[in-house]
């Protein structure tokens, strides 16, 4: 093995990226070409050679990743106490959950949340308030979020430092105003399908049948109309 095999070698033992080894062995190896070095006179034992590359400190860490939930009733204040805490969005996931990360420096970060049930709203919103410093962070259903972060407004001040606040067990935050929500939607479904299985419980196989077809039609129809009232309503108060 050569000087170079074996400098990569140690290089991602000491858990460098491999983007960043054949980088440097490239560029290594050019070097001693254009002079026709020899490596180990030029640059000294191998093992102490890779130590001075990667650092005292090591490669750089990894940064730390939150994945959580929150109602749109509280969603706003749980944001905002997370950016306080060095926590930046990059996106909210096909489930609602936001998705984000804290740096080895963290600073502090704020959010906004809006309705922009469209992409043109969300577009048109976006330039709207792009000249006080904010930038899109996701969107789900009918909801828009914004991140700022808060040097754009207090400067150095907005830097965390090295004292950072660890994050709590709890990944899911709910309102009162959601939970009771969610509680209704749960009676009215119970008793609608109760009420269902009552009606073909007590009927023949073709009554089953019809009465069956007849609530998968309603039910579509049923939540298709209240699905787009609230798709107009959310526009209008867009716009």
């Amino acid at each position: 093995m050569n000087y170079l095999d074996a400098l990569a070698g140690l290089l991602r033992e000491h858990g460098v990226p491999e983007e960043r080894v054949r980088g440097t062995t490239d560029d290594l190896a050019a070097f001693l070409a254009e002079g026709d070095l020899d490596p180990e006179e030029e640059f000294g034992p191998v093992d102490r050679f890779a130590d001075e590359l990667v650092g005292e400190e090591g490669p750089e860490p990894e940064p730390e990743s939150l994945v959580w939930a929150a109602d749109s009733f509280v969603a706003t204040d749980r944001l905002n106490e997370k950016g306080a805490e060095g926590w930046e969005i990059d996106r909210v996931d096909r489930l609602g959950r936001f998705v984000g990360h804290r740096a080895e420096d963290p600073q502090s970060w704020e959010y906004r949340q809006e309705i922009a049930p469209g992409r043109r709203e969300r577009a048109r919103l976006a330039d709207r308030i792009a000249p006080e410093g904010w930038e899109p962070c996701g969107h789900y259903f009918t909801f828009a979020y914004f991140k700022r972060a808060r040097a754009a407004v207090v400067g150095p001040a907005a830097e965390l430092g090295e004292e950072r606040r660890e994050p709590g067990p709890r990944r899911y935050f709910w309102s009162l105003r959601g939970l009771v929500l969610m509680g209704v939607s749960l009676v009215v479904l119970t008793m609608a399908l109760y009420s269902l299985a009552g009606t073909l419980w007590e009927g023949d196989a073709a009554d089953r049948v019809s009465t069956l077809a007849g609530a998968v039609v309603g039910g579509l129809l049923s939540v298709g109309v209240v699905l787009g009232l609230f798709w107009v309503v959310a526009r209008l108060r867009a716009r």
